[in-house]
């Protein structure tokens, strides 16, 4: 009886343990692109155009992304499967740079992860209304 309960009671412990690596051996992900995006208005609801974006990880000067965007409705990449192998699972702290007119005009802070096949936004501020 009591052995019973060591292996049962050792069963249970194991299957709490919490797997922070990835087992790409035994992953199953879809082909799918999933791309974690900001959204960025004015005060009237009408959408920011940006010359160019950038996301660093914050605290560091590592850029995990640049690039000038040709979309026209506010929203733009914060972080995508692209990026997956710059970001830890439980969560990579981001800054989204924005420039407009070759100025600054946004910095925001993001935490973005991943479930071994996909990015996946965690926390921040996803739709930015600048004044």
């Amino acid at each position: 009886m009591i052995a019973a309960f060591l292996v049962t009671g050792t069963f249970f412990t194991a299957c709490k343990e919490e797997v922070s690596e990835c087992d790409i051996d035994g992953l199953a992900c879809t082909e799918v692109l999933k791309v974690v995006s900001v959204e960025v208005k004015d005060k009237s609801d009408e959408p920011i155009l940006l010359d160019s974006v950038s996301v660093v990880k914050s605290g560091t000067s590592e850029v995990l992304f640049t690039e000038n965007p040709t979309s026209t409705n506010g929203v733009y990449k914060l972080v995508s499967d692209t990026e997956i192998n710059g970001i830890v699972k439980e969560g990579t702290d981001v800054t989204f740079y924005g420039y407009s007119n070759n100025s600054q005009i946004i910095s925001e802070n993001y935490k973005v992860g991943h479930d071994c096949c996909h990015v996946a936004f965690l926390s921040g501020v996803q739709v930015l209304i600048l004044e």
